[in-house]
């Protein structure tokens, strides 16, 4: 039996593929070959209901838009990229519930984001205005240096003692960027265990690792060939069959 895998976006229908934009595609693709049947979710209630209307093994949260300052108390003057209430209402409730009930997760990007302002985290409204002379790094690859989503814009160190740096087998992962918010405070489910050389907060893990659950603030979906990117996906499919099965004995 194949574990599945719902995928956020910000599509407003269900499997309305044209509606779910490239990303939340390569997110599909890459489970799919590696075993996981993917179900994209369209935004808003659909997001929020998801584990409540179907038997999900695992949840990944896309990237997209920013999120909407008044859930971390931030300043709207620095946000300038589009919000969307409806889908932060959503994912919101969605991440609260899949932690609630232990269900894998892998949360990229924007996905961390709204991870860490779920459980009370908050964040830096733009990276740029926050470090001003130290913005060394271009944390916006396609906007600031007309990279494609593919290519490899700097590298993120994570932590050797972190259960992320087990799984993926690495302790420097070159990266692509597209991302002009970061986490600022962490809240306190999580730990940071990946950094840029600038100081920013690149991937997070649960502080006391009960369950599969990790967030990164590359697109590791846009380097589908990558070692790290597929060992990463892999376990988190490995873990997603894992609770399936488990589900399936205890319905027995």
């Amino acid at each position: 039996m194949r574990p599945t895998i719902g995928i956020t976006s910000a599509q407003r229908w269900p499997q309305d593929e044209e509606r779910a934009g490239k990303e939340v595609l390569r997110h599909a693709a890459l489970l799919e070959s590696l075993g996981a049947e993917a179900i994209v979710l369209a935004r808003g209630q659909a997001t929020a209901h998801a584990l409540e209307h179907e038997a999900f093994d695992g949840v990944l949260l896309s990237g997209g838009g920013d999120v909407a300052v008044e859930h971390y108390g931030g300043r709207a003057d620095q946000c300038w990229e589009s919000e969307d209430a409806e889908r932060d209402e959503g994912e919101l409730a969605l991440i609260r519930t899949a932690f609630a009930r232990r269900v894998p997760t892998l949360c990229v990007c924007r996905g961390l984001q709204v991870a860490n302002v779920a459980f009370g985290g908050t964040l830096i409204e733009d990276i740029k205005s926050e470090l001003g002379q130290r913005y060394r790094i271009r944390h916006h690859q396609t906007r600031e240096s007309g990279k494609q989503h593919d290519e490899r814009t700097h590298d993120v160190l994570i932590d050797g003692d972190s259960a992320l740096a087990r799984v993926i087998a690495v302790r420097r992962i070159a990266t692509n960027s597209m991302h002009h918010q970061a986490i600022r405070i962490v809240a306190a489910p999580f730990r940071a265990v990946g950094h840029t050389d600038d100081g920013i907060i690149e991937a997070i893990e649960l502080a006391v690792p009960e369950f599969f659950f990790y967030g990164v603030q590359w697109h590791p979906e846009s380097l589908p060939d990558d070692a790290a990117t597929n060992r990463l996906y892999a376990a988190f499919v490995k873990a997603a069959h894992r609770r399936g099965r488990l589900l399936l004995r205890k319905e027995r």
